[in-house]
C-alpha cells in the first residue's frame, strides 16, 4: 500500500455510510446544525483513527475469536453496503427494475475483482479516484452559486443531547469503514487521509444545508442527491445529478470489494472458492429480503451507528485481550 492508494481508500471508505444513512440521519437530528457535527465528529473520528493505527499494528487478527468477529463484521458491512445500493439504484437509476436484477450483477462482480486478493482492489481504486474527485469538484463548482448562507442561522439551535449523538455517530460512520482494513499492511497515514476525506464530507454537509435548506434536507431519504438537482451546466444543461452521482457509486463498490475480499481471507482454506461464492450468495438473498422487505430493514436506520459502534469496541476489546493472553503465557 502507496501513500497514494491509502489516501485513495481512505477517500472511498470516508465516504461510503453518509449515502442514504448518515446525512439523512443527522440531519433529521440536527437540522442546519450538522456541519457543526461534522467537524466535532472529525476531530473525534480523527482520535479513533489515531488509536486505531497504534492497535492495528501491533495487534494482528490472530485468534480465531477475532476472526469469526472480523467475519461477522464484515458480513454485516456488506450487507448493509448493499442495502444501499439497491435503495439508490432502485430509487434513482433503475426504478421499474425488480431488486433481484438489479442485485445479480454484485456478487459476481465481487467474487471476479477480489480473486487476486487486496492488491487488485487497491490499483482499481487508485484508478477510480480521479474520476471520482472530478466529479466531487464538478459538485464544489456547480453548486457553489446557489448556497445560502441565510438557511445557516441561528447557529447551535439543537440540543444539546442531539448535538453530542450526532457527534458520536459522524464520528462512527466515518471511521467504523477503516476498520475493515485491520488485517491490510498501509501505509501509515490513515489518520491524515481520514483528515483528508472529511474535509470532503464536510463541504457536502455545508452545501445539502445551504443549497436545500434544513427543512427539505431532513424529508429526503438522500439529501445529498436531491441537492444536485440544482446544478445546471452552462446555465442550460439540467438533469446531471444521476451523472455526477455515479462518484457515490464508486465509494458503495469499493466498501463491498473490501468487504468481499476480507470474508474470503477469513474462510477456512480447504474449498475456500466454494464457501467464498456461497457466502457471496447468502448475501445476495439477505439483500433481497431487506429489498423487498424495505419497513422492517429501515429499523437498523436508526440502530446502524450503536451497532457498528459495539463491532469497533469488540474488535479493539478482543485484540487488546489477545495481546495480554500471549504476554501471560
Amino acid at each position: 500500500m502507496t501513500k497514494t492508494k491509502t489516501y485513495a481508500i481512505s477517500y472511498f471508505l470516508g465516504r461510503t455510510f453518509f449515502i442514504g444513512f448518515g446525512f439523512s440521519l443527522l440531519f433529521r437530528l440536527l437540522d442546519k446544525d450538522t456541519w457543526i457535527a461534522a467537524i466535532l465528529g472529525s476531530i473525534l473520528g480523527f482520535g479513533i483513527l489515531l488509536f486505531f493505527e497504534r492497535i492495528k499494528e501491533k495487534h494482528a487478527l490472530a485468534s480465531s475469536l477475532q476472526k469469526i468477529l472480523f467475519f461477522v463484521y464484515n458480513f454485516f458491512v456488506f450487507s448493509q453496503i448493499l442495502f444501499i445500493f439497491e435503495t439508490f439504484c432502485s430509487s434513482f437509476y433503475l426504478i421499474k427494475s425488480p431488486i433481484f436484477y438489479i442485485l445479480l450483477p454484485v456478487p459476481f462482480v465481487i467474487y471476479k475483482i477480489t480473486k487476486n486478493g487486496f492488491s487488485t482492489i487497491a490499483k482499481v481504486t487508485e484508478v477510480l479516484f480521479p474520476l471520482s474527485f472530478l466529479l466531487y469538484l464538478l459538485v464544489v463548482f456547480g453548486l457553489f452559486k446557489n448556497l445560502n448562507l441565510e438557511y445557516f442561522q441561528p447557529v447551535l439551535m439543537a440540543d444539546s443531547k442531539n448535538l453530542f449523538l450526532g457527534t458520536i455517530y459522524f464520528a462512527i460512520y466515518s471511521t467504523a469503514p477503516f476498520f475493515l482494513l485491520w488485517n491490510v499492511k498501509t501505509d501509515k497515514n490513515l489518520a491524515k487521509s481520514y483528515a483528508f476525506s472529511m474535509v470532503g464530507i464536510l463541504i457536502i454537509a455545508i452545501f445539502i444545508t445551504g443549497v436545500s435548506g434544513p427543512n427539505l434536507a431532513q424529508i429526503y431519504r438522500f439529501p445529498e442527491y436531491m441537492t444536485l438537482k440544482k446544478i445546471k451546466l452552462f446555465n442550460f444543461v439540467e438533469k446531471v445529478e444521476n451523472i455526477i452521482s455515479v462518484a457515490w457509486l464508486f465509494d458503495l463498490f469499493i466498501t463491498m470489494a473490501i468487504c468481499g475480499n476480507n470474508l474470503k481471507e477469513c474462510l477456512p482454506t480447504k474449498y475456500n472458492k466454494w464457501t467464498y461464492l456461497a457466502t457471496l450468495l447468502l448475501l445476495f438473498v439477505v439483500a433481497w429480503y431487506t429489498g423487498t422487505h424495505y419497513k422492517d430493514e429501515l429499523l437498523i436506520y436508526h440502530a446502524l451507528p450503536i451497532v457498528l459502534g459495539i463491532f469497533m469496541l469488540l474488535l479493539f476489546l478482543f485484540s487488546l485481550l489477545h495481546k495480554k493472553k500471549e504476554s501471560t503465557t
